[in-house]
């Protein structure tokens, strides 16, 4: 991996939602999970409620409400179906390769950072054809055990790439990692196509992947 860039805008991407259409999917897996404890989730509430946060605590919030006891199984299993889910309907979020194409074509560096663990994010990738994109400039924040919304895993993204953090722009799909974003003091867009609400005025929203180009090219020519 580079330690250096020679340029001062540098892409930091999260992965579930904003490269790969994936939250219905892991959300799907986390349904049937809790089917087997006898518990009924909806699929929409779980993407409205936990999009973004940590599993450890997904798992320890939903066990707590519904009055069930996991047993530790649980997560291998949960990471199995979203496997089997992935390989059989996993697509890439409309939009995002022609806007990756583009960035790259700028000689803009990109990297993934991801809450989920690295196995997952480049299985994710590949299966969606955006792995050329990254190589191996993909952080999970098992990594470093530090989750969104902390900002340590992109102030430790940027950190490896050799760029410095107001350079850094932070493209998410969802609060922690917004919130991330922000408190990492990186220039932050929230793709947000959930009608949530952004939680400060330096943040800039956008609905569509087609207007990415020319959103980053605006911060390039500032910086």
């Amino acid at each position: 991996m580079n330690s250096k860039y020679p340029v001062k805008l540098c892409l930091l991407f999260d992965s579930d939602g904003t490269l790969v259409d994936s939250e219905g999917l892991c959300n799907q897996a986390l349904a049937q999970i809790f089917s087997d404890y006898g518990v009924t989730l909806s699929v929409p509430e779980l993407i409205r409620d936990y999009r973004g946060g940590q599993l450890s605590d997904i798992f320890d919030t939903l066990a707590k409400l519904h009055g069930v006891r996991l047993n530790e199984n649980t997560e291998p299993r949960y990471r199995a179906l979203v496997q089997q889910l992935f390989q059989a309907e996993l697509k890439a979020v409309a939009g995002i390769k022609p806007a990756l194409q583009f960035c790259q074509q700028q000689g803009w560096p990109m990297a993934v950072v991801s809450n989920g663990p690295r196995f997952k994010v480049q299985q994710a990738l590949e299966l969606c054809d955006l792995a050329e994109f990254f190589k191996d400039r993909i952080f999970s924040a098992y990594d470093i055990q530090r989750f969104k919304p902390d900002p340590a895993l992109y102030l430790h993204s940027a950190a490896t790439l050799g760029a410095k953090p107001e350079h850094c722009v932070v493209i998410e799909d969802s609060l922690p990692g917004v919130l991330a974003g922000l408190a990492a003091g990186m220039n932050t867009l929230f793709y947000t196509i959930h009608g949530e609400t952004s939680p400060s005025a330096l943040v800039t929203e956008f609905h569509d992947m087609r207007l990415l180009p020319a959103l980053l090219t605006g911060l390039s020519s500032k910086m």
